[in-house]
């Protein structure tokens, strides 16, 4: 008897803490439209930026540069609305969604900061360096196109 009260004590202490630790889901879905509202302004801030740059300069670097933001905020965008949908998933697979997700901002990251970090020191080096940014973008846009089909 005792370890039947023992047992439901400690289901209904389990039950109160997962109850009481839980955001409210409109509340979840308020934050991740909010995170889709800001990815949509960078998103069009990007496209101004572009339009600017083609028609400011010739210039490769800024060109490259203004393109890749511009595929960097669509894909954060895209991660967003990942994030948004991922709301509505079940706890299993939330957890195994948010990973690959978390991995498809992680490269994202990466492609952000190896666009920033770029300093110009020759024609042989930037053309290594376009090569490479552009594999990288292929890259997370493969992963981004692998995951919507999955999902």
């Amino acid at each position: 008897m005792r370890k039947k009260i023992r047992l439901l004590v400690a289901y209904c202490f389990i039950a109160g803490i997962t109850l009481i630790s839980c955001k409210p889901s409109n509340e979840k879905m308020e934050d991740a439209k909010e995170d889709v509202v800001e990815a949509k302004e960078a998103e069009a801030n990007a496209e101004e930026n572009l339009t600017e740059v083609k028609a400011d300069t010739a210039s490769d670097y800024a060109l490259l540069k203004a393109q890749t933001k511009k595929l960097i905020a669509e894909n954060e965008t895209r991660i967003a609305e990942f994030k948004m949908k991922l709301k509505t998933e079940t706890a299993v697979k939330q957890k195994k969604f948010q990973t690959e997700i978390d991995q498809l901002e992680a490269k994202n990251n990466v492609l952000k900061s190896d666009l920033n970090a770029y300093k110009e020191e020759g024609k042989e080096k930037w053309n290594a360096f376009k090569s490479r940014l552009q594999k990288s973008v292929d890259d997370v846009n493969k992963d981004i196109q692998e995951y919507k089909k999955e999902h």
